[in-house]
């Protein structure tokens, strides 16, 4: 399962990261860090970004690299 189709409000833990050392990278500077976890705040419309909470804030990143991060069910 991967952040894009977890449901709005559900709990996951994140499980795995891109194989893109770079993107994930960039990931783990934004606080998308192994075990951390992130709940669905808002999928925009048209295949636009999607906003997640995590660490106490609100963060959205683009559709097609949510759904190379992996989660795992609480």
């Amino acid at each position: 399962m991967t952040l894009v189709d977890i449901a709005k409000n559900q709990v996951v833990k994140i499980s795995g990261l891109p194989f893109d050392e770079i993107l994930s990278a960039q990931l783990l500077e934004q606080g998308f860090t192994l075990r951390t976890e992130v709940a669905l705040a808002h999928k925009a419309p048209f295949n636009g970004p999607i906003a997640f909470r995590l660490h106490n804030t609100k963060i959205s990143i683009q559709r097609c690299i949510a759904e190379q991060i992996q989660v795992a069910s609480t």
